[in-house]
C-alpha cells in the first residue's frame, strides 16, 4: 500500500491575510524573500520526493515598518522540504513540524 501526500495551494488576493490550517501532523511555512520571483510563485517539494513539487504565491506585505515579499504555505504535512529556485534547484531546506509555523528568510533571488 502506497501513501500519497497530497497538498494544495491557495493564492490570496494582495492584502488578504492567509488562514493557516495547522494541527496534528500539519504545520505551515512563512518565507520572506528579497523580491517577488519573476513567476510570482515559490516552489517547494518534500526533500526526498522532488516529483511532488507544489507552490504558493509570493506577495508584498507590510511587516512592521517595511515592505517584504512573503510566501505562505498554509498547510504542509510535517517533514523536510526543499525550497526551489526558478530553475527548480534547491536553495534551502526547512523542517515542518505539526502544529507549528516554520519561518525562513531567503536573501538570494529565487
Amino acid at each position: 500500500m502506497m501513501h500519497m501526500q497530497v497538498q494544495t495551494h491557495v493564492h490570496h488576493a494582495l492584502g488578504d491575510a492567509p488562514v493557516l490550517d495547522i494541527g496534528g501532523d500539519v504545520g505551515a511555512l512563512v518565507v520572506q524573500l528579497d523580491a517577488v520571483p519573476r513567476t510570482g510563485e515559490l516552489e517547494a517539494c518534500p526533500r526526498a520526493r522532488p516529483d511532488l513539487r507544489f507552490h504558493t504565491g509570493v506577495h508584498w506585505r507590510h511587516v512592521r515598518d517595511r515592505r517584504v515579499a512573503v510566501a505562505v504555505y498554509p498547510a504542509i504535512i510535517q517533514g523536510d522540504y526543499s525550497i526551489l529556485d526558478a530553475n527548480l534547484r534547491p536553495v534551502a531546506v526547512v523542517r515542518i513540524r505539526g502544529g507549528e509555523v516554520a519561518q525562513l528568510q531567503l536573501t538570494q533571488r529565487v
